[in-house]
């Protein structure tokens, strides 16, 4: 110490001569008398053997210091938020100073994405990862398969449902931007939403984009059904516990983890696969919550919201293990969605029709009628949908899915599967049992057992007009667009026909009919399950005679009405009524004419006071007969 203390006095001494006028020779010799002294002190301090183990131990130190920290201070300028977890309380600056140093403008004045940003980007949980989407102008669209360039003008967005993306103010205004669809790898449009962005306030630094050819994940009774993908945060402060907790199976699965490395992401955080948003990061690096904003803008309500919906909508995955959710709903609810269509008139049918709701009677009966028609997966028949809507309803406890997400992507997928193997399904009321037991519909064949619905091109082909023989006592039919007549059937195989509202019959000759790429044909296939006035088979003779109609269809179960109206037209043609057999159900007979409502009857194109006169007729017709 006293050395140390003499040092520093050696200095003081030499700062203070150095204040004073001195002579050039009396500076020199006092310079190398000074020069003298300190080599003399350094000298003697390092080979003091005090002095050699104080210095060992003094760069020891050091040593191990630049040991132990220089890997962090490497971690901490290669990602400038590893050590975010500890600095969340301190807010983003951390992250406002690197991004700010991030990107650079080209000659156009377009900001071009920067580093700072991709390690923005690279802060998404695996929950999220198919969400965070990046945008591309129209002429910059990186090539399939690549990587992003950093080279290109990007905008950042949110995946909030298969249509709605959230982004910044400015990218918001973009005329056309494009993404890439986790899917299927190809690139969709995005263009201003329009009606979201109206509601946004005047200096909001959010915006909206929609899908130009809007996604919907199906059509559920004609209504399509999009699929949230996020729930939307009131948190503008995340929960650091809560957002490192990430399903490990979804990162294998996957084939890749969690991007983020170990990082806490400040604006999306994870619930199990459930991805939260808290905020959105600015290019600049500020963070904007999004909860309070967002709640007043007219998001859909089937927007999904973490204090409302967290902890109840209903998880949902494709085959491609693709996940979503939906808003739970209560078993009313779901019954309710069926229970609105039962009656609209393009489903039912003005009264004295046919229709697939009121060939049934209650609820799963005519719930399984209408799912063959808007089923999303491709009509299939009506047949098993009657067990899995049985199943459906007595869940305990209810899942909290509408029905067709049910049967496709919850427990309905594979239970019955399970059930072949575990037996633990109980046995269905006798209300209940519809014409497949549960192990003839499983999945597979369920899946196969489809209905090829027509559309107006197939539907025109097979329409047929009506005319006489040349002797008048016969009815032949053609079709409409070829002036061919009706190939003859089979005894056992009769063609399918329909008679639709406008009084229009189809003839489907089986000969004909491509099983092997349709499967059977239906009645519903013709009309696409729309209304009609009659429907069942029709024997053909040769050259288009008509041999004989029947009224035998499954989905719609005509009444003597049918009938009736079916020789009304006859007879309003001109035809012989009696060319032809009237295959009649055994139950029908002159009785029934007097007891049906033909006053309530809304089919224009007849007139019910003359309907009931001409069901009379028919049933006394010599051709009148009874289909075995």
């Amino acid at each position: 110490m006293e050395e140390n203390i003499s040092d520093n006095n050696v200095f003081l001494d030499n700062n203070i001569e150095e204040a004073r006028p001195l002579s050039s020779s009396t500076t020199h010799q006092s310079s190398l008398s000074r020069q003298q002294q300190l080599q003399k002190k350094t000298t003697s301090s390092f080979t003091d053997p005090t002095n050699k183990l104080l210095h060992y131990l003094v760069g020891v130190t050091i040593c191990g210091a630049i040991i132990v920290f220089f890997p962090s201070w490497m971690v901490i300028l290669r990602h400038p938020s590893a050590n975010l977890e500890n600095d969340y309380e301190m807010g983003t600056s951390r992250i406002k100073t690197t991004l700010r140093s991030g990107g650079s403008i080209n000659s156009q004045g377009d900001r071009i994405i920067g580093g700072h940003e991709y390690y923005l980007a690279g802060m998404i949980p695996s929950c999220a990862e198919h969400t965070f989407l990046t945008l591309y102008e129209k002429g910059q669209l990186p090539q399939q398969g690549t990587k992003d360039s950093y080279s290109y003008k990007t905008c950042k967005g949110m995946l909030l449902r298969d249509d709605i993306i959230l982004t910044t103010h400015e990218c918001s205004q973009s005329p056309s931007l494009f993404f890439q669809s986790s899917n299927t790898q190809e690139f969709l449009e995005a263009t201003p939403h329009t009606a979201l962005n109206a509601n946004m306030g005047l200096h909001s630094k959010l915006g909206f984009l929609q899908v130009t050819d809007i996604p919907y994940h199906y059509l559920f009774l004609d209504q399509p059904v999009r699929r949230a993908r996020m729930f939307l945060s009131l948190r503008s402060h995340p929960d650091i516990s809560a957002s490192v907790v990430d399903d490990d199976d979804y990162s294998s699965t996957k084939g890749g983890s969690s991007s983020s490395g170990g990082a806490i992401s400040p604006y999306i955080t994870c619930k199990g696969y459930r991805p939260i948003v808290h905020n959105f990061p600015l290019p600049n690096g500020e963070m904007v919550p999004i909860g309070e904003e967002l709640l007043t803008v007219g998001l859909p309500d089937d927007m999904l919201w973490e204090h409302a919906d967290l902890d109840t909508a209903p998880a949902l995955k494709n085959d491609d293990r693709e996940r979503w959710w939906s808003k739970a709903i209560t078993l009313e609810e779901g019954e309710r969605a069926f229970q609105k269509y039962f009656d609209r008139p393009e489903i039912k049918g003005p009264e004295g029709s046919l229709s697939v709701v009121r060939a049934h009677t209650g609820f799963i009966g005519k719930a399984s009628g209408i799912s063959e028609s808007f089923d999303p997966r491709g009509h299939r028949g009506e047949a098993c949908f009657y067990n899995y809507l049985a199943r459906w309803r007595e869940q305990k406890p209810f899942s909290g899915m509408n029905f067709m997400d049910w049967v496709d992507y919850g427990t309905g997928r594979s239970l019955f599967e399970r059930n072949k193997k575990y037996n633990f399904l109980p046995d269905l009321n006798d209300d209940m049992i519809g014409q497949i037991p549960d192990d003839g519909c499983v999945k597979k064949k369920f899946n196969a057992r489809t209905v090829h619905f027509f559309n107006d091109t197939e539907r025109n082909e097979h329409a047929v007009y009506l005319s006489p023989s040349e002797d008048g006592q016969e009815v032949i039919a053609r079709y409409k667009q070829s002036g061919e007549v009706v190939g003859p059937s089979s005894d056992d195989h009769p063609h399918l026909y329909m008679f639709d509202l406008n009084k229009q019959m189809y003839v489907v000759d089986k000969n004909l009919w491509d099983k092997d790429n349709y499967g059977s044909i239906k009645h519903t296939a013709v009309l696409a399950g729309k209304p009609a006035l009659s429907a069942g088979e029709a024997h053909f003779k040769e050259n288009g005679v008509i041999g004989g109609i029947n009224y035998s269809s499954g989905h719609y179960r005509p009444q003597i009405t049918a009938l009736t109206m079916m020789y009304q037209w006859i007879k309003e043609q001109g035809l012989n009524t009696g060319g032809f057999s009237w295959m009649a159900r055994k139950q029908w007979s002159t009785k029934d004419c007097y007891e049906t409502d033909w006053e309530s009857f809304e089919i224009h194109s007849f007139d019910a006071r003359v309907l009931e006169q001409t069901c009379r007729e028919a049933t006394k017709s010599p051709t009148w007969t009874f289909k075995e």
